[in-house]
């Protein structure tokens, strides 16, 4: 297990930051929890997130196998006990953190509000492009974004997901291959950041270590906050 790395002073040991999902889930987005002891999950119609302690007991890993995917997969952020006995590691990136308290923000003219009604054209747009996990409820989450060709397709979108209080997560930022290189991502997360700003909120986002898009985050403003060890995990059979 990889110790996680903070590199914003800010990010003090009581920051919201530290533990998004945790403080999402106690706050804004109380409504959307599912919880078990000290496990807390988003509806796995909304995301795939969990909140826990990083040291977690015999309980606590009963409880997340409880509270596990149809398919017993749990995505464990920032964990530091070992995994029960039969419980597997399928995937382990590093998720950095970035604080968008620099970056410029703008409307967008040609963004419109996504809405339920567009949710399979989201759905579609994101298998095409596997910006992460976008779900049938994922968009009650925030304001979700989209700008549309000149025939009505959506090309590009992006949106809110976790809600700490102070801060809101810029997610799902993604762009069909045919209109990429145009400044439509730029574009959207800027707009999106420009909402978040409007409530008095400060922007961030997730990604992995190893995404090219890190290059255009950095060039928009986004400070390195952290790097941590995000795993998906096959619960055992004991379960």
């Amino acid at each position: 297990m990889t110790a996680p790395v903070w590199n914003d002073r800010r990010v003090t040991e009581n920051s919201v930051l530290r533990d998004p999902v945790n403080a999402s889930l106690a706050g804004p987005h109380a409504r959307f929890r599912d919880a078990r002891g000290r496990i807390q999950r988003y509806h796995p119609d909304v995301s795939v997130f969990f909140g826990h302690p990083r040291e977690l007991t015999p309980q606590d890993y009963a409880d997340v196998a409880d509270l596990a995917e149809t398919n017993g997969t749990v995505l464990l952020r920032d964990r530091a006990t070992p995994l029960p006995d039969g419980w597997t590691v399928i995937e382990r990136i590093g998720l950095v953190q970035y604080d968008g308290s620099a970056v410029e923000t703008a409307a967008e003219p040609e963004a419109v509000r996504l809405t339920a009604a567009d949710v399979p054209e989201m759905t579609a747009l994101v298998e095409r492009t596997k910006p992460g996990p976008f779900l049938p409820r994922t968009i009650e989450l925030g304001t979700y974004l989209g700008i549309r060709d000149g025939d009505g397709a959506l090309i590009a979108m992006a949106g809110e997901r976790m809600h700490p209080v102070g801060w809101t997560e810029i997610s799902a930022v993604c762009t069909a291959p045919e209109a990429r290189g145009r400044g439509l991502a730029s574009r959207l997360i800027r707009a999106v950041a420009h909402g978040i700003r409007a409530r008095g909120e400060i922007p961030f986002l997730h990604t992995s270590d190893d995404n090219p898009a890190r290059r255009l985050y950095d060039a928009m403003g986004f400070s390195l906050t952290s790097t941590v060890p995000l795993e998906v995990v096959r619960v055992g059979p004991e379960r």
